[in-house]
């Protein structure tokens, strides 16, 4: 077993007292993470990164974006919180707290790291990835006074289009920190057992780091403030490209050993939202909670863009109580957000988490309406050892044609060439087949989503990571749709504001551990656009 699962209990308590939730599991008589070697800490903290993304943040994303919901029948009343929008101080707090001990590991990194620059080039990519979601979803953020332990136990709040910069300078050093260094023996090679995202392999890591800087520019675009553009613009130059190729296109892969060895080796987007645990003991929380919306359904299911825009992706992210894996589109159904059940209806009527949450439609008919114990163990060592993403190929391609559209004269590319290749990568992804991805993007040409149909071409590249990103990486649909308004994403219909938040309100650990320094936010106020809204959409 690979260093993940020695050193994941270096979980970093030591950024403030004021982001103190951390797990029951971590013992305060750790070793000092300052004191373990970069070597040692790199494999935990790139796990930390996919831990992160796959914990709040990603059911928070699905059930926001409409693509998951509560499921009526085996529990009362779920997802209240989430549908009502009742957002405090307690609300779904894991993303601040899990973020901000991630990021404390990859600083870690960094300040230990003077002899190792291409261990600390990595650990400031994934800061900036991770940190990014931390302003995405809070605005003005603890960061330059952030990560000092005991020297700083009341970090000062930093200005959020400050911090977005900050983040775009640190890729900058390790980019050119990656091109400086010259591998000269193994004192300062990361190896494959070190690095289980890219192996050790540094021009991956460029290309991803290109990304990560991507991500951020792209989200400013709207902004109006004349210093923010002039850097975004001078920032877009150094990424300026003819060639996709430029950056890095397919999936971003972390399995850093995965398995069913025991519950702490299991894929943690498996052991979130697996139908079973690594054991095969079938599980409610969290996989039963979750069915697909009727919106996310009707979306893919031919109803709502016509019938021949059927998308068969949807039968793969969601599965039905059937024998045969070759449901046709209109086979997903799901449940209305804050609706009421329909009279005579049942449960299994409705699609649930499928993919490899459940491994298969006839793997899982087999265990749950035959009983058949090895269709279990099947499901829960595949799903075990399944892959992380910390980006998926579609993700990827999507981001770059948004780039072309809103920078054509920066980026040269053809954006309609890597919006399809994104759709028939996604179809690939689900083991769906070239001709099926052809025939469905014809189909959806010429509709309101479809690249020829819609209002605008950004509105069909949002609408293609909607459908892509489902489940697994949804955060992405979701942040760019509080910039874009696409698609056009309903509130539940028990909802007691007309919109999503624009943000949320700072944990009860920031209020009580860091009072001087936290802005004081209202509910009302997280959900009009504002002084505290995210600097890159207040307009």
């Amino acid at each position: 077993m690979k260093k993940i699962f020695l050193y994941s209990s270096i979980a970093i308590a030591a950024f403030t007292t004021s982001c103190r939730e951390l797990d029951d599991n971590i013992s305060p008589n750790n070793v000092d993470p300052g004191s373990i070697s970069p070597r040692q800490m790199l494999t935990a903290s790139e796990n930390a990164v996919f831990s992160t993304q796959a914990g709040t943040m990603n059911s928070l994303s699905n059930i926001w974006t409409n693509t998951w919901a509560g499921n009526y029948y085996y529990y009362g009343n779920p997802l209240t919180r989430e549908y009502s929008l009742d957002i405090s101080n307690t609300f779904s707090t894991g993303i601040w707290s899990s973020s901000y001990i991630t990021a404390n590991n990859l600083q870690n990194i960094i300040n230990n790291g003077s002899s190792l620059p291409l261990h600390s080039a990595i650990a400031r990519i994934l800061k900036a990835y991770t940190m990014q979601y931390v302003v995405d979803f809070y605005g003005d953020a603890p960061y330059s006074e952030a990560f000092k332990g005991q020297a700083n136990l009341s970090p000062k709040y930093d200005d959020d289009a400050a911090i977005y910069r900050s983040l775009v300078l640190e890729i900058n050093k390790a980019i050119d920190d990656i091109d400086a260094t010259t591998v000269v023996n193994a004192s300062n090679l990361v190896t494959p057992a070190e690095d289980v995202i890219f192996g050790g392999n540094m021009d991956n890591w460029k290309k991803f780091a290109k990304n990560v800087k991507l991500k951020i520019l792209l989200r400013q675009s709207k902004v109006t403030d004349s210093s923010i553009k002039s850097f975004v613009d001078a920032q877009l130059q150094t990424l300026a490209t003819a060639n996709p190729n430029d950056f890095y296109l397919t999936d971003v892969i972390i399995n850093p050993g995965y398995s069913n060895l025991n519950g702490s080796t299991v894929n943690p987007l498996f052991a979130n939202y697996g139908a079973l645990d690594y054991q095969g003991v079938s599980l409610n929380d969290d996989w039963r909670l979750y069915k697909v919306t009727q919106y996310y359904a009707n979306s893919v299911n031919g109803t709502s863009y016509g019938a021949g825009t059927g998308d068969l992706r949807g039968t793969k992210q969601f599965g039905k109580l059937n024998p045969s894996n070759n449901l046709s589109a209109a086979s997903t159904v799901g449940i209305k957000q804050g609706g009421i059940k329909p009279p005579g209806s049942t449960e299994w009527q409705y699609s649930f988490l499928g993919w490899k949450f459940a491994k298969s439609n006839s793997a899982f008919y087999d265990f749950a309406a035959e009983g058949v114990s090895t269709a279990g163990v099947e499901i829960a060592s595949e799903g075990s050892q399944m892959d992380g993403y910390l980006a998926l190929d579609a993700e990827n391609r999507l981001l770059l044609a948004e780039a072309a559209v809103l920078y054509p004269a920066v980026f040269t590319y053809d954006p309609s060439a890597l919006y399809r290749e994104a759709v028939e990568n996604s179809f690939k992804f689900y083991d769906l087949t070239a001709s099926q991805a052809t025939q469905y993007l014809n189909n959806l040409n010429t509709t309101s989503v479809g690249w020829g149909g819609a209002p605008s071409k950004i509105a069909a590249i949002q609408y293609q990571r909607f459908v892509s990103l489902a489940n697994i990486r949804q955060v992405e649909t979701y942040v760019n749709f509080l910039k874009t308004g696409y698609p056009n994403i309903p509130v539940a219909d028990n909802a007691m504001y007309p919109n999503k938040p624009y943000r949320l309100i700072y944990p009860l650990s920031e209020y009580t551990g860091n009072s001087s320094n936290v802005p004081n936010i209202t509910q009302a106020q997280v959900f009009a656009k504002n002084q505290f809204t995210p600097f890159w959409n207040q307009n």
